[in-house]
């Protein structure tokens, strides 16, 4: 799924990412990792348009200072059987 990403501590002063594709939509509380670096989503929702080709849903992130390797990993990983790793 082809999502817009935006970094802010608040809504007023946003700056756009870029766009990323997520296995499924992350979710407000949900920790997600770019750029090597582990962030919190704050912020998400559906922003449809039928007139463009492009993302049609967004989050907000904020940052974390946490390294990537010293925080556990939320999402489980399957292998092709769909087994968690």
């Amino acid at each position: 799924m082809l999502i817009d990403v935006f970094d802010s501590r608040n809504h007023s002063d946003t700056k756009s990412i870029g766009c990323f594709h997520f296995a499924r939509s992350p979710v407000p509380g949900e920790h997600v990792e770019i750029d090597g670096r582990v962030r919190m989503v704050t912020r998400a929702w559906h922003q449809p348009s039928i007139y463009c080709a492009g993302a049609k849903y967004a989050i907000l992130i904020s940052d974390q200072t946490t390294p990537i390797n010293d925080t556990p990993l939320t999402i489980p990983i399957h292998d092709d059987a769909e087994e968690v790793i």
